[in-house]
């Protein structure tokens, strides 16, 4: 049997327990949070590798590497991560590096709960502001979507930042009462 904990699906056993989906990201996880980022379709190789070295930063020393990770799970199947940091030179600043859900587990709520616990997480931690750096490609336009659904503010685009034809887009949200950006 199971119940709905928010948007997902689990079981009645663990949502009787108060089971929160979201914790740290675990070592045994690695290959789910790495098949996740590649049934994505939109990252390449060398994309893909950079999730395995935020993974290795995250796994040897968070404080050091500035590298956090939360999974959203089912039981000991992840639907989704998320990747964070501070944000280097600044006091109150941090940035969003990757937030992705399994592709069953879209529009579900995954990645806004997700995003929601980064937050509170960065607002805890004294943060005033997250910022997110995407491509401006069509297969990222969903991602595009998202963040401004969850309030953040697209600040720059920069055409042809990362090759021809793949520009830069710059988000932001200011964590605070007013919840605007200035």
């Amino acid at each position: 049997m199971t119940v709905q904990l928010g948007p997902v699906a689990v079981s009645a056993a663990r949502q009787a327990a108060d089971f929160d989906p979201v914790q740290p990201t675990a070592l045994g996880e690695r290959d789910q949070v790495r098949q996740i980022a590649a049934d994505s379709q939109v990252f390449d190789r060398i994309e893909l590798d950079t999730v395995d070295e935020l993974l290795d930063g995250y796994f040897r020393d968070p404080q050091a590497s500035g590298y956090n990770l939360l999974s959203y799970r089912d039981g000991d199947r992840v639907l989704g991560f998320v990747a964070w940091g501070p944000r280097d030179l600044s006091e109150h600043g941090y940035d969003l590096y990757w937030i992705a859900t399994r592709p069953d587990a879209r529009r579900r709520g995954v990645a806004r709960v997700l995003m929601e616990r980064v937050e509170a997480i960065v607002r805890a931690r004294g943060g005033g502001w997250i910022v997110i750096e995407t491509s401006d490609t069509p297969p990222y336009a969903a991602a595009r979507g998202f963040y401004a659904r969850c309030g953040y503010q697209r600040l720059a685009v920069l055409s042809d930042f990362y090759r021809a034809g793949d520009g830069l887009v710059i988000y932001a949200r200011r964590l605070n009462s007013k919840e605007a950006v200035r």
